[in-house]
């Protein structure tokens, strides 16, 4: 049947920001805009291995997805590359009809311009259904080390064993029905496989570039896309300049760029603010929390700052492996002592919301506080000393003085620094416990996340779709690559997988507030601490659209300069 997708409207609807220029402004000649991402370079703009917020954002522009959540307008999951799609009877079989003829396109330096890729007898490359078939296996190919294969493998056909190097790639049910149909087949029906199939995970890759360079692929030199905008320029762990794709149609999903020229640098928080103070950034994705009141009261910041709801977590994560965290008393005990409303009223500020459970009520089937008002965790200080002194005895210690030295490691930034701080002061307070700040450069932490996690380290995490199931089996589920804290609960998975495949919304509501209790109180997992919200600075010259997600739609955004 054909089938037109409409997904459960977000409870946080994305907002839309129109500040649109004066009278008197004068439209420059051509429309150049800057903003920023955290600092440092991406861990990679690969789409088959980028996973970090940078990555994705970097990622996103060049390479637009099958499907998009539109944040925008519908709220829907509507056509990426793709002019619409059909879903069998049985809920399995996705059938994805492609934009025809949309080309590969790379920025040719000598000419300063984006160009068409030709293959070998001179004629342009198109992106094809067997474009789609060898980035889906690529993905699942576990010599990949896909970051978001996990998420993909379920959704597939022969996935998990492949990706687990248990199967074969030709036993994945990927086909290409002809140069522009790619078919899909999925194990069982889950509502959200059509968000899945859109992820960056799952981006079409040139096969060819790949095959000739290696890594380097994504250098400006190298790198062929086919989205809103192109690669210019790369300046390591400085900037990247893109430049509009003259060559890209536009979709539902993804329209043609208003900006002829997008730069991005890699820049913390703080530097952020400094920059667009300045006059050197147009943007400030999001205004460090320290500064908050000061931007908040200024006569003229205040107004240009905008606060939107978002879909993101934020927590702080016990590595369940390391003494003293392997004991469930003393994890309760810390996340008891945390004050979450502290946190987010003094600390972080801009409309942060205390999380007492971790996946945000925003998110579809996660719990809600108006029906869950009991659900999750808080601060208690009683409770926090009745479990610590119920982990102390079980450790055989006396005293505080005598657990072993405890450190927090976390990315380096204004907010990461206030959090800590705070965290650090709470813990002593209630609990006696002296913790050592670890604060580390962006690339530096992520790195250690992915092979061995501290002993307490920053977390948090935005959709890469709109279901419960993201946050519940995609990071805390027992061989999740996101779980850092290395939790394995038996119960908690057996939830999960039931949740996954249940067809009764009411069912998979009970599921997820039953594993949210088991998580963040039975087991104290993680420690989650606030859901976000977004406090953003814009240029009274720019229009721009605002990203619940995080994941900006730059193609939308324009810019009007005073004359």
């Amino acid at each position: 049947m054909r089938y037109r997708v409409r997904l459960l409207i977000f409870i946080l609807a994305a907002m839309a920001l129109s500040l649109t220029a004066a009278a008197a402004f004068a439209q420059d000649a051509r429309k150049v805009l800057v903003t920023a991402v955290g600092a440092g370079d991406p861990n990679s703009i690969d789409p088959q291995r980028a996973s970090d917020q940078g990555g994705v954002n970097l990622s996103n522009i060049l390479f637009p997805g099958l499907t998009r959540l539109d944040e925008e307008k519908t709220h829907e999951v509507v056509p990426g590359i793709t002019t619409g799609w059909d879903i069998s009877d049985d809920g399995t079989v996705y059938t994805f009809h492609l934009i025809p003829n949309l080309p590969w396109v790379r920025y040719n330096a000598d000419t300063d311009a984006v160009e068409q890729v030709m293959d070998e007898s001179g004629k342009p490359r198109y992106v094809t259904a067997q474009d789609v078939v060898y980035s889906f296996t690529r993905a699942l190919d576990p010599t990949t080390g896909a970051a978001g294969a996990y998420m993909l493998s379920p959704v597939v056909v022969g996935g998990d064993a492949f990706n687990t190097g248990k199967g074969a790639a030709s036993e994945l049910k990927l086909r290409a029905v002809d140069d522009f149909t790619f078919e899909v087949t999925g194990p069982e029906k889950v509502a959200y496989a059509l968000g899945i199939y859109g992820l960056i995970t799952a981006r079409v890759s040139p096969k060819w570039d790949i095959d000739a360079n290696g890594d380097s692929w994504t250098e400006p030199e190298n790198i062929n896309s086919y989205g809103p905008f192109a690669l210019k320029e790369w300046t390591h762990d400085d900037h990247m300049t893109y430049l509009k794709n003259p060559f890209w149609p536009g979709s539902q999903g993804y329209a043609q760029a208003k900006l002829d020229e997008l730069t991005i640098r890699f820049l913390d928080d703080g530097v952020q603010l400094r920059e667009y103070e300045a006059g050197n950034l147009d943007v400030v994705p999001v205004v460090p929390s320290d500064q908050y009141d000061r931007i908040s009261t200024d006569p003229t910041l205040s107004k240009e700052l905008t606060v939107f709801p978002g879909m993101c977590s934020t927590d702080w994560n016990f590595n369940t492996t390391k003494a003293p965290f392997d004991n469930v008393h003393i994890r309760r005990a810390f996340s008891y002592a945390v004050d979450r409303k502290s946190l987010a009223d003094n600390v972080l500020k801009g409309g942060r919301i205390p999380a007492r459970w971790y996946t945000p009520p925003s998110i579809a089937f996660a719990p809600t506080l108006e029906d869950n008002p009991t659900l999750g965790i808080s601060f208690d200080a009683a409770k926090a000393k009745d479990e610590f002194a119920l982990g102390l005895k079980d450790l055989g210690v006396a005293g505080a003085d005598q657990l072993p030295s405890i450190t927090v490691d976390f990315g380096d930034s204004p907010t990461n620094n206030a959090i800590g701080q705070a965290l650090q002061v709470m813990w002593k307070d209630t609990l006696g416990v002296s913790v050592t700040l670890n604060p580390m450069d962006r690339t530096t932490y992520w790195t250690l996340m992915g092979q061995d996690s501290g002993q307490i380290h920053a977390g948090g995490w935005c959709p890469d779709y709109n279901d419960a199931n993201n946050y519940t089996h995609d990071v805390l589920y027992s061989t999740s690559s996101n779980n850092f804290g290395k939790w394995n609960n038996p119960e908690f998975d057996a939830l999960i997988d039931k949740a996954r495949i249940s067809s009764d919304p009411e069912e998979r509501r009970k599921l997820y507030i039953q594993a949210e209790e088991l998580e963040i109180v039975d087991q104290a997992a993680t420690m989650p601490l606030v859901w976000e919200s977004i406090p953003t600075l814009t240029k009274p010259y720019v229009t721009r659209t605002l990203a619940p997600s995080r994941v900006e739609a730059y193609w939308l955004w324009d810019i009007n300069r005073p004359a």
